[in-house]
């Protein structure tokens, strides 16, 4: 039985307490937040109980799973890594690529899992994708476009505008939305060699944020990815297709909604829901959060790496690096 710890009891706390609660073989102890009645709501919710400090979670469990904002990572995960700790950390890894560094550098010397939860690898379409590439079913892959584009997160109790808004702490929508395709990319295409991008991110118009990534990879194929928080909002769409020598393969979500359903809850406001009717261990965060224990557990190797989620956020700050200077960034060069 793992004994998990969340820490940060935001939003995406809300996404893996589901599946965490349905999950056989994990214990939900308890919950740490800066503001101390969150933490008393997620127990009360999902049971365990909540904790005064990092310290006193960390603990009581054998499993950490970082929710907060990613300004806080590197604290948190060095502490988590300094008392032996398996970690699941949300992307992207940090704000910073020197933080992303430390952080996977301490786990090594600890060693503890870090498991960057760069989710869109657990999709059941994604990882089609990855699969028949992986297949050969399309031969090399030469060209890759994406797109994961909705409104600015809405304000509210679960969600900070202001967060999102300060591209000090949240790194514009290159960083906190572009990091899910960059990382894709790079799974089905290969080592990144250079990034180009253009965009909102600097241009002082947070609430519209829009980035247009492309990237070159060592294998020679390129790679078109648009991030948005500049849509209208109530429409969310994300867009994957892979152009190889021998086909392509495709997938839209505005075209192939099996379900769509609009949910209101009291605590969490306003849902819009697109999914399929699968089985709850399908579902992505389910998924993901159940191969994370696996993996801990000698089940499995992971499909994730803490290199993994470093990388992507190099990517991505180099991203916005290009916005910055106009200029192509090398990735081998980049350290900012």
């Amino acid at each position: 039985m793992q004994k998990v710890g969340i820490i940060g009891t935001g939003s995406i706390a809300d996404v893996h307490l589901d599946s965490w609660r349905r999950m056989p073989g994990v214990e939900l102890v308890g919950y740490y937040d800066l503001v101390p009645e969150a933490a008393t709501r997620a127990a009360q919710r999902y049971g365990g109980r909540s904790f005064a400090s990092l310290e006193a979670l960390l603990a009581a469990v054998d499993v950490v799973d970082v929710c907060t904002p990613a300004a806080t990572h590197k604290e948190i995960v060095l502490a988590a890594a300094a008392a032996g700790k398996a970690i699941i950390c949300e992307k992207p890894l940090a704000r910073h690529l020197a933080d992303a560094c430390e952080m996977v550098e301490a786990c090594q010397r600890a060693g503890v899992m870090l498991f960057p939860a760069q989710v869109v690898r657990f999709f059941p379409m994604y990882r089609r994708v990855k699969e028949r590439i992986d297949a050969g079913a399309i031969g090399r892959p030469a060209v890759y476009r994406s797109a994961r584009c909705g409104a600015f997160p809405r304000p509210g109790a679960k969600f900070s505008a202001s967060h999102y808004a300060d591209f000090a702490q949240s790194g514009g929508v290159a960083l906190d939305v572009g990091v899910h395709d960059i990382d894709f990319a790079r799974w089905c295409c290969g080592e990144i060699e250079r990034v180009f991008a253009r965009g909102l991110t600097l241009a002082n118009r947070p609430y519209q944020d829009h980035a247009q990534i492309v990237l070159r990879f060592t294998s020679g194929a390129i790679g078109y990815i648009e991030a948005s928080w500049a849509h209208p909002r109530g429409v969310f769409r994300t867009r994957v297709e892979v152009a190889g020598d021998g086909g392509l393969i495709e997938w839209d979500s505005l075209e192939r909604s099996p379900l769509l359903a609009e949910l209101y809850d009291e605590a969490r406001g306003a849902q819009r829901i697109v999914s399929s009717p699968i089985a709850p261990e399908d579902e992505p965060y389910y998924a993901e959060l159940a191969h994370f224990i696996d993996v801990i557990e000698g089940r499995a190797q992971p499909i994730v790496t803490a290199y993994d989620g470093l990388e992507a956020v190099r990517a991505a700050l180099a991203a916005i690096e290009s916005m910055r200077t106009g200029q192509p960034v090398a990735l081998k060069d980049f350290g900012g």
